[in-house]
């Protein structure tokens, strides 16, 4: 990535990948506390845990992504933003868990219990796993 590119994270898909992951984990949260007293406390307690990483992953992405913002107004730009190993992982990790949410959201809903909103809560865990797909890193070809 050449001196003056803006950085990965500070694309709007980067924020929409966010906040997608964001109502994932509100929506496993919720359904996670549902199942746990319907169908066991560790089912519910499995999907809660897969919640608060997707949470964690929401919140760092948002950070990240402020951050990048804020760097694209430096008026002394010193080394390219973000041309670390870190941004490959960052990928993989936000694929991995909203494909893991997806998967997690198809096995409740072909269950059915509360199949319904198990489907919904697909839809945005389906729209990170595109998101990470097409907002993933080029790699540098210097």
């Amino acid at each position: 990535m050449p001196l003056g590119d803006p950085p990965t994270y500070s694309t709007p898909r980067t924020l929409g990948l966010a906040l997608v992951s964001w109502l994932a984990s509100m929506g496993h949260f919720a359904l996670g506390a549902a199942e746990y007293a319907r169908v066991g406390r560790f089912a519910g307690l499995w999907e809660m845990i897969l919640a608060a990483l997707l949470l964690v992953y929401a919140v760092l992405t948002i950070i990240r992504y402020a951050e990048a913002r804020d760097a694209l107004s430096d008026p002394h730009p010193r080394t390219p933003m973000y041309a670390t190993p870190h941004e490959w992982m960052t990928f993989w990790v936000g694929l991995t868990l909203n494909a893991l949410s997806a998967l997690v959201s198809l096995g409740w809903a072909l269950r059915g219990e509360l199949s319904g909103w198990h489907a919904l809560n697909m839809l945005p865990a389906l729209a990170g796993v595109w998101l990470a797909l097409r907002g993933r890193p080029q790699p540098d070809l210097d």
